[in-house]
């Protein structure tokens, strides 16, 4: 019987299989680890993300709360704001504080957003900090008349009715004059019904100037002004409009702050307006019926250009009465007031600079 020869690669067959499966376990787990970095990265970047939406969230609602709001913020005034997901810690300071008034405060409005997952314990799961410079803003306006016309009024045929009423509406025993001009009407303008009687002067140039007028035309259709709305839209919610260049009013009915860029002229049977009507150049009152309760004002637009042509009464059949009301002209600024965002004056990671 031949002795058995010895196979050379025996046995070799278990340790190359277990070494196999160990590098193939090794590579597995490294790609385990590899995912569940990646998972862990894209979740932090994830939670980051919502942090972000979290704090500007934040900053929204606080500026929000004190829209239209008539009492600023006190310096190092602190809210904290729940939100889906998390909450956002808003801090304002003030930078730059008038040496002589409240309006034109500028603040730095701070909001550290926090992502809470409450399967994960209470502390953050990220955090994010965002900043914006804001301007306290008032809502005031300095009414000199029911109907304050820079550029008078005067008309060739009158033939209406007029009332001008400075006698305030509000149940508030003050008055201001009827009709305020620089001049009194016009030599050929059939003066209106007016009580208290017209209060003239200064001169023109000087009536229309910032200081006495009281508003910064070239500010106003230059961008400082950012009206809620640039067309008569939902005129029902003491809103804001600036109509841009001349426009005609037909059969108009709104309340709020109504701002003409250049002339207006009412037509149709009426233009009932509550609040506060400032024209930039002149008026024609052509409507059958024109009724504003607040204020008036008409031909600003002399600060920045040649003065706008004489405002124009009314005709033959036609009414026109304004009548001085301080609470519809509060109402009409109210929408005005509040912390307004600077432009540019977003940062994000406040706590990096």
């Amino acid at each position: 019987m031949m002795p058995r020869r010895s196979d050379p690669t025996a046995g070799f067959a278990l340790p190359l299989t277990i070494f196999v499966l160990t590098l193939v376990t090794i590579m597995l787990a490294a790609v385990m680890v590899q995912v569940q970095a990646d998972r862990r990265i894209a979740q932090s970047s994830g939670d980051i993300v919502e942090a972000l939406v979290i704090a500007q969230a934040g900053l929204e609602r606080y500026m929000g709360h004190y829209d239209s709001s008539s009492t600023r913020p006190p310096d190092g005034d602190s809210l904290r704001i729940n939100l889906t997901g998390g909450y956002a810690d808003v801090v304002a300071q003030v930078v730059r504080r008038p040496a002589d008034t409240t309006a034109g405060m500028l603040y730095i409005v701070r909001s550290r957003g926090r992502v809470i997952k409450p399967t994960q314990g209470a502390d953050p799961q990220a955090v994010r900090l965002v900043a914006q410079f804001a301007v306290w803003q008032s809502a005031t306006m300095d009414v000199l008349g029911a109907l304050t016309a820079v550029n008078d009024f005067a008309c060739s045929s009158c033939g209406g009715t007029y009332l001008l009423i400075g006698h305030d509406q509000c149940g508030v025993m003050s008055s201001v004059p009827g009709l305020r001009t620089p001049n009194g009407p016009t030599s050929n303008a059939v003066p209106p019904y007016i009580d208290p009687a017209t209060l003239e002067g200064p001169s023109a140039s000087t009536f229309a100037s910032e200081a006495f007028i009281g508003i910064d035309w070239a500010a106003v259709i230059g961008g400082s002004f950012v009206p809620d709305y640039t067309s008569l839209v939902n005129t029902s919610s003491w809103a804001s409009y600036l109509l841009p260049n001349n426009t005609t009013l037909t059969d108009v009915s709104g309340t709020g702050l109504l701002v003409v860029d250049g002339d207006a002229s009412f037509e149709g049977s009426y233009f009932d307006w509550r609040g506060a009507v400032i024209v930039g150049g002149f008026v024609e009152f052509e409507a059958d019926t024109t009724r504003v309760q607040g204020v008036m004002v008409t031909g600003i637009e002399q600060q920045i250009m040649s003065p706008p042509s004489t405002g124009r009464w009314g005709e033959t059949g036609t009414h026109v009465e304004v009548t001085y009301n301080s609470c519809y002209v509060r109402n009409a600024f109210t929408s005005l007031a509040g912390l307004t965002p600077v432009p540019g004056g977003w940062m994000d990671n406040w706590a990096s600079y």
